[in-house]
Formats: structure tokens, sequence, C-alpha cells
């Protein structure tokens, strides 16, 4: 039965009921019932730096891990049930109209202490690109689902979905020099956000983040590095960072969640999921709480997931995926999990934590004995200032990361 929560409150709901009394069951900019002081959707801009419609694509890959191609980046359907040819469209829920739910495009940006709607322990997306900081917060995402914006004069798209618990970010310079402009279609797949591109309607499931329509049908958008972590331990990390001033509704919409027990419920999906948890063919399907956190990495077909329950309250797991050894870094109590590729210069580093009352801990390497603070930079020793490629990788709800990648590995300790 649907909780009486997601019939009132859900940005699902609001969004429906807008379009269905206000527009008639058609609309592009939705408006927001009287019944919340109401306010036209509008992004305001005026204090944010205009941002390029076209851009020179760079000629290598921003994160080249050291393969002749870079690997990881580009999540596609290798690995998948499917391929672009085969991808079951009619099995996409059509829940809403297109834009019902709002991106938000060029947002404004303000500093830490310029910012009203967020809690310490909310989570936000973490990018820095050319030494620019940005938050982009769940709780915007709970209402938005897609953010596209440039960071340090490079474009991105900031995606979430809040039912599967997914926040990819895409590289948003094309190869033909134009700029990535997401959108959410209303459609569902699996639970998950199916995105679509304005330049030519081309549908893309946000985990695949392979095109199933058009010309362009099999084509996959690149997987960008993203930190996801609590507001506190970003801008410890990072306190020159700005981040989003807020949505276009009132603040009150974005400091509380708005799907109710979602999170913790795990016989609640919603949306029917196929195959179902207890038939899906991995070992592993029905080991875990369904919406308990995982990080997902894949390089290229090789899928493996690391479960935060099993991390303990902090650890570093040297690894090996598809070829590449990563580290991947976890801290409870910020919730943050970050991958890394182990090779540097040539050599592959080990890595055990140092606890020398850095935030939240150091990193030292076996081989050189340089230590490393979380952000992967070389503090101190032989290797000082050099600094690790993040692997591309996101947080998944367990069920969302085994529905889509019933081949996926699982790490345990």
């Amino acid at each position: 039965m649907t909780d009486r929560w997601f019939l009132t409150t859900s940005p699902l709901a609001l969004a429906l009921t807008v379009t269905l009394v206000a527009c008639g069951g058609n609309s592009s900019a939705p408006t927001q019932p009287s019944s919340d002081n109401a306010v036209p959707i509008e992004i305001d801009t005026s204090t944010s730096t205009p941002a390029p419609d076209t851009f020179t694509p760079p000629e290598t890959s921003f994160f080249d891990l050291g393969f002749d191609l870079p690997v990881g980046t580009r999540p596609g359907f290798e690995g998948s049930p499917f391929s672009a040819n085969s991808f079951p469209l009619n099995e996409m829920a059509s829940v809403l109209p297109r834009d019902a739910i709002p991106a938000i495009t060029n947002p404004t940006m303000v500093r830490q202490d310029n910012v009203d709607y967020l809690s310490d322990n909310d989570l936000v997306f973490g990018i820095v690109i050319n030494g620019d900081a940005r938050a982009y917060p769940h709780n915007i995402g709970w209402w938005h689902e897609i953010v596209n914006d440039v960071v340090g004069g490079h474009p991105v798209s900031i995606t979430f979905c809040p039912l599967t618990g997914t926040g990819l970010v895409f590289d948003g310079a094309l190869p033909d020099g134009r700029r990535l402009d997401l959108g959410v279609s209303g459609l569902l797949y699996n639970t998950n956000l199916v995105m679509f591109d304005r330049r030519n309607d081309t549908l893309y499931p946000q985990i695949y983040a392979a095109s199933i329509t058009g010309d362009t049908k099999g084509e996959a958008l690149a997987l960008m590095p993203v930190v996801e972590t609590t507001w506190s331990a970003w801008k410890r990390l990072y306190p020159e960072t700005r981040v989003i001033a807020r949505g276009p509704y009132p603040r009150t919409r974005y400091t509380e969640y708005p799907y109710g027990n979602y999170r913790t419920d795990n016989r609640d999906f919603l949306f029917s999921i196929r195959p179902s948890l207890s038939t899906n063919i991995n070992d592993y399907a029905i080991d875990f709480p369904a919406k308990g956190r995982v990080l997902g990495v894949r390089i290229d077909a090789e899928a493996r997931a690391y479960p935060f329950e099993k991390m303990g309250s902090q650890r570093v797991v040297n690894d090996v995926l598809g070829g590449l050894e990563i580290a991947v870094v976890f801290d409870a109590g910020s919730e943050m999990i970050i991958p890394y590729s182990r090779r540097l210069d040539g050599q592959v580093l080990s890595f055990s934590i140092e606890d020398d009352g850095s935030f939240p801990f150091s990193l030292r390497d076996a081989e050189t004995g340089s230590l490393w603070d979380i952000r992967g930079r070389a503090i101190e020793g032989e290797l000082k200032g050099q600094q690790l490629t993040q692997v591309p990788a996101h947080n998944a709800m367990w069920f969302a990361w085994v529905t889509f990648w019933p081949n996926t590995d699982v790490w345990m300790p």
C-alpha cells in the first residue's frame, strides 16, 4: 500500500498535483501549490557567472587512469543484462510529464556561511575542478534531481535519484563542443531516474548513463569523480567551498526529507523492480538490507560493491578490480567513501590508516612511507606534492546496484 506521506508530500506527488491541477496534464514549468506560499519556478542566476553554451573539449580525459583508454569513466551497458538495442523500453514507468520535476541550470552559488537550509549532517555531493570546490546537497536533489553547472570553467551535470540513492556526475563538455543539458524525463526504470538530453530528446537511464533512443543510441556519458559526504565534513575539507544558495521553492521544502521512511524501509520500493531481489541471480542479492548503502565501482565490465556496513568505522581497502589497483578509503563518521587509483608514476602503492589527528585520518604508503591526506594529496615524505587519481564511481542503495549489475562482486572483510 502506498504510504500517505508519498501521496501528500513527496516531490513526485507535488509535481503530479501541480501538473494535473494547474497545467491540464502538460507542463514544462510547473509551479508550487498556493497552500505553501507558492512562488513561480524561476532560477535566479543574477549573481552567477554566465555559462557559455559551447566548450572546447579537452585533448585527453581529465581522469586518465594510465590505460590506453580511460576505464570505468563511461558506465554504458557492458556487464549489464542488456545492450542499448535490447533495453526493455516497455518496462519503463511513466510517472510524470517531462520537466514536472524541474532541473536547475547555472545555480546561484554562495559561501558556506550564507546558506540557510542545510544542517551539518545533511549529505552533499562535492566536486573540485581547477581549484573550484562546490557542494550540491541531497536536499536540492530531492526536489530537482539534476543540476547542470559549470565548475572551474568546465561544464558538469550532477544527477541524483532519491529512490535509488544514486548520485552520478557527468562531464558536460561534449565531443562536438556543445554543453550537455539534462532534464528529468518523468520516466523511471527499476525505480531509477531516466534523464533526457534537451539537445535531441535522447533518453538516458541514470545508472547505465547510455542512450537508449535516437541517433546516439548506445553512446555513454562520461562519469566523473564525486565525493559524497556530510556537509560538515565537506566544509572541513574545503573551507572555501561554495554551495547552491537554494532552489526555487520555499526554504522549508529543502530542510526535511520528503520521502518519509523510504530510506530505511527495506520492503518499500514505491515502484516494482525486475528481477525481484529474491529471484536475482546474484548470490548476495538478499544478504544485505535493500536500502543499505554501498560504493559501486566499475572498471569496464567488472563491478564490485563495497557495503558501508562491512567497512567498520574507518578502513582503507587495497584492492584490484578490472586490472586496476585501487584503494577504497572509508570513514563512517562523515559517511565518506572514496576510491583512488594506487598507480602513481609507474609504481603501485599500498596504504594503511595513520591516525595522526588529521581529519578524519591520514594514509601512509608502504612503498615510500609518504603521508597522504584523505583528499589524496601527499603531504609529507618522498612523494610530497603528488596527487592520487580518484576513480569515477558512485554510491547506491544495495537493491539498485545489484538490480542493474546482477553480476556484481561484493567486497567482504
